[in-house]
């Protein structure tokens, strides 16, 4: 719920229960008051009937009754309220009545007196078409309240808002606020500047060790490797060469995982920003026939139906997205498995049969994360394909489905927008 509906409908709720509880109070000292007068006025003209009783004048007032009353008729007032016929207007209408009883020296008397009154119901629907004429008008001015609160007062909130969801630390300019005459606002856009500034900050910080720990590592890995290769043509036991194909390996893995930290890093920072145009069909023409024999060795069938289509970017970024998307198949599918690479409506499809994942699906493009923990995999190779595409704004989905093969079949699909 937005704010200004959050309100609107606090300040309605709270109105109209303010309405109904003063409503109600007035019915309630309205009808007292005029009863409490109209009682009053009962009885002193049932005094001047008495009087005039022990004067002797026996005449009636209008609408007055004179009477004898019984000897255990008890003294005293009894109020009432009693419809009456009016000959003269031919309607009926509400009176108010006193019957009052005393013991005069002449007797026990009783006289009668009324007199009307617009009726307790009138008062109701007065009240009521009045207030409900009041809580319109609430309603009314607190939509164009409302109204003017959003167009010029939260605007600039508004708009910040706006702002801080698009923003990212990774931005090369800084989170550039609306001002605000606001004084909460103020403070809010101080602290929201700060913070954005301190996280800019700290993510440059270790943007820039990165690509500078990536590079400084690479020197000494090349080292070591060159170093192990030529140990590797020396006479050596057979153990002592055990050991150096070891290291090798180890290196190798570094160094391939220190490359993948390295493009990360360089995504990140989007230092890739020429664009040429790509042709997709070739390049993953060329992507298989490298990693052809290695398909075979393992035994998988490989099937690719791919039809032209052009992209314009990094031809670095998509021979490397392409190539790690093989190399997951390649690596997971289990040895007489299949393949099967599609390219239709500039949308490309990898399909492998494998295992199911030992993890949930949406973790698949995470940073090292693998589906076998002894595989010789960094687990940075869909991390780098999700990173291409979310540099270029391409829609990267995974599907698995069990049953069609042993083990099911992982689905990748990505749509090269432009």
């Amino acid at each position: 719920m937005k704010l200004l509906q959050k309100t609107t409908r606090d300040y309605l709720i709270a109105s109209i229960s303010i309405l109904i509880i003063t409503g109600a109070a007035l019915f309630a000292m309205l009808r007292y008051e005029v009863g409490a007068e109209m009682n009053e006025q009962l009885e002193l003209l049932a005094d001047e009937l008495f009087e005039q009783i022990r004067a002797g004048n026996f005449n009636s007032a209008p609408m007055s009754v004179i009477g004898k009353a019984s000897p255990d008729q008890p003294e005293g007032n009894v109020f009432s309220d009693s419809m009456v016929y009016d000959r003269i207007q031919k309607e009926t209408e509400e009176y108010h009545v006193l019957k009052q009883t005393r013991q005069l020296d002449l007797g026990r008397y009783q006289v009668t007196v009324m007199t009307s009154h617009i009726g307790w119901d009138r008062y109701y629907l007065s009240i009521f078409f009045i207030f409900s004429l009041e809580a319109l008008l609430l309603t009314g001015s607190g939509i164009i309240i409302n109204y003017y609160i959003n167009k010029n007062v939260l605007r600039p909130f508004l708009g910040n808002l706006r702002k801080v969801q698009q923003f990212s630390v990774s931005s090369t300019e800084p989170l550039q606020l609306n001002e605000s005459s606001i004084t909460e606002f103020i403070e809010l856009n101080r602290t929201l500047k700060e913070m954005t500034d301190r996280s800019r900050k700290e993510y440059l910080a270790l943007r820039e060790f990165t690509e500078n720990a990536s590079h400084e590592i690479q020197t000494p890995l090349s080292i070591i490797q060159s170093k192990l290769d030529r140990m590797s043509q020396l006479e050596i036991s057979e153990q002592m060469a055990g050991y150096i194909v070891q290291a090798k390996s180890g290196v190798d893995r570094l160094s391939k995982m220190n490359r993948s930290l390295l493009l990360l890093a360089k995504l990140d920072n989007k230092a890739f920003t020429g664009q040429h145009p790509v042709e997709l069909q070739e390049t993953i023409q060329q992507q298989l026939s490298n990693m052809e024999e290695l398909f075979e060795s393992r035994q998988i069938k490989l099937t690719s139906a791919c039809s032209a289509a052009t992209v314009r970017a990094d031809p670095y970024l998509v021979e490397t997205l392409i190539s790690n998307l093989l190399s997951n198949a390649l690596r997971y599918t289990t040895p007489g498995g299949r393949v099967d690479i599609g390219l239709a409506d500039r949308t490309l499809t990898v399909s492998n049969s494998g295992p199911e994942l030992q993890f949930a699906p949406e973790r698949i493009f995470e940073r090292f994360t693998k589906n076998d923990s002894n595989s010789r995999s960094t687990g940075l190779g869909l991390a780098i394909v999700r990173e291409i595409c979310l540099f270029y704004n391409w829609p990267v989905r995974y599907a698995y489905a069990g049953g069609i093969h042993p083990g099911g079949i992982h689905r990748f699909e990505i749509e090269f927008k432009q």
